[in-house]
């Protein structure tokens, strides 16, 4: 099983090599297959650790996804910001013209934490402590996993 599930990751993240060269346009491309098919099997995965039931499924992966849609929109705008800053270089901008974007990326990066914050206090209504403490593990594990198989996928690539 553990070997289906790196296989898949690998698969996803091939397929995900050419969305990362395409994050910097304003509009992000509509999902692949891949990429859904990942996101399905987080959420399958999602529901066995949790042992959600049917109702509590649904409020949280109402809630999941709204807050998913919310970093979303805070990424766009991070990747906006740091288009800026390559603007900026290119154009040898005055100091205080960088200022202003890092300005806005700290403010975006207030609004992330305060997002993450409300969507934790958010689940306290649905889930029980030990559910959002292994929630949380498994979102970390996760995106380090993803991460890990992103880099292996560039490491052979290169090679």
């Amino acid at each position: 099983m553990n070997n289906l599930l790196r296989c898949l990751f690998l698969l996803t993240a091939v397929l995900m090599s050419p969305l990362l060269a395409w994050a910097q346009d304003e509009e992000s491309p509509p999902p692949s297959k891949a990429l859904e098919r990942v996101e399905q099997f987080k959420k399958i995965r999602l529901m066995e650790i949790l042992a959600l039931d049917e109702q509590t499924s649904i409020k949280f992966f109402a809630r999941y996804g709204k807050h998913q849609r919310a970093l979303q929109d805070l990424r766009r705008k991070q990747v906006q910001a740091l288009v800026r800053v390559q603007a900026l270089r290119k154009a040898k901008a005055a100091d205080a013209e960088y200022a202003k974007v890092i300005g806005d990326l700290q403010s975006l990066e207030g609004e992330g934490r305060d997002a993450k914050l409300k969507y934790l206090e958010e689940l306290h209504e649905i889930l029980s402590n030990k559910q959002i403490a292994e929630y949380l593990v498994f979102e970390t594990r996760f995106q380090q996993n993803l991460r890990d198989l992103i880099r292996d996928v560039r490491n052979k690539q290169a090679r």
